[in-house]
């Protein structure tokens, strides 16, 4: 067998192995402390606990816009910690060298 074969079937047994488990049983084998989603409030719990009544929040907004405040967080802190299957750096940054100079500059 090849030694990616190899790496492949031990991915996929590791794969099937924590699916089977529950997740108390997964935490028991949390090396580091860690942060649970369902302590970080979405942005409108945020938005309530803090008692802020802008002007858009206070306006009938379109369904799409109330759904997408009870979706989105915002966290502050190490997302490392976070209990999550995966973090995705969505950043899509543009940069610009005008040909006279030597630097480069953020396009936005």
């Amino acid at each position: 067998m090849y030694p990616s074969n190899k790496k492949k079937k031990v991915w996929r047994e590791e794969k099937e192995r924590l699916l089977k488990m529950t997740l108390e049983e997964r935490r028991k084998e949390y090396i580091r402390d860690y942060v649970s989603l369902s302590t970080i409030l979405s942005w409108k719990e945020e938005m309530k606990s803090k008692g802020q009544n802008d002007e858009e929040n206070t306006q009938e907004a379109p369904q799409m816009k109330k759904s997408l405040s009870e979706k989105v967080s915002l966290y502050r802190g190490d997302i490392t910690l976070l209990e999550v299957d995966a973090i995705v750096n969505a950043e899509q940054q543009v940069y610009w060298c005008h040909p006279c100079s030597s630097h480069v500059q953020p396009f936005w």
